[in-house]
């Protein structure tokens, strides 16, 4: 049985619980695709009846449990973590391309990054080893993980049994997607501002 099955039979057989775990386990760089998992979990939540808004909120813990996880080894480990991480090339990879990503945009990339792929996953060990403020890494992850969660398990909810073409239509277009959300959350965070500039 390949991991992503094993995941899969977690989540039927536990339910909510099983939710929780699987998505901790994939936010805390467990070998398991977002893609997969999260619209795979819409589709079960559908078929037994349980709350959307319930398992998005699960979901969501769920997944700062593991990127919290990630962050505190980036923060406690440092460079003995990165000399650690040199030796798995995978790891390395993603963890390099997001530490260029925090680097450049500071700790706002702990939100956009949420939002892209390999980035999204590994973002937290650079905030971790920059050593960035507890809460703001963790507002930052909560909307972030928010928003990946609710679109993914709400396209497995409503494609139901053909909750696998949610991978295919990522696979092609998942860059656009990412950014589209990335442009509408800066227009209406530049609006909310000039809102409150012109009130003062």
């Amino acid at each position: 049985m390949s991991i992503i099955e094993a995941i899969k039979q977690l989540v039927l057989e536990l339910g909510a619980g099983g939710i929780f775990v699987a998505t901790a386990l994939e936010y805390g760089c467990f070998p398991v695709s977002s893609e997969i998992l999260l619209p795979f979990i819409g589709y079960v939540v559908a078929l037994n009846g349980y709350s959307l808004f319930y398992t998005i909120l699960i979901a969501t813990f769920g997944g700062m449990i593991g990127t919290t996880a990630c962050y505190l080894i980036g923060r406690l480990g440092g460079r003995m973590f990165e000399k650690l991480a040199c030796r798995f090339e995978s790891i390395a990879l993603g963890v390099g391309k997001a530490q260029s990503i925090f680097e450049k945009y500071g700790k706002e990339s702990v939100f956009f990054a949420r939002l892209f792929p390999i980035a999204r996953t590994y973002i937290s060990f650079p905030a971790g080893l920059a050593k960035m403020s507890a809460a703001p890494f963790m507002i930052y992850t909560a909307i972030g993980v928010f928003i990946w969660n609710t679109a993914l398990i709400s396209a497995g909810y409503f494609l139901g049994s053909h909750w696998d073409v949610c991978k295919e239509f990522l696979n092609l277009y998942q860059w656009q997607i990412s950014a589209g959300v990335c442009l509408v959350v800066f227009v209406f965070v530049m609006v909310r501002n000039r809102s409150r500039s012109k009130r003062h």
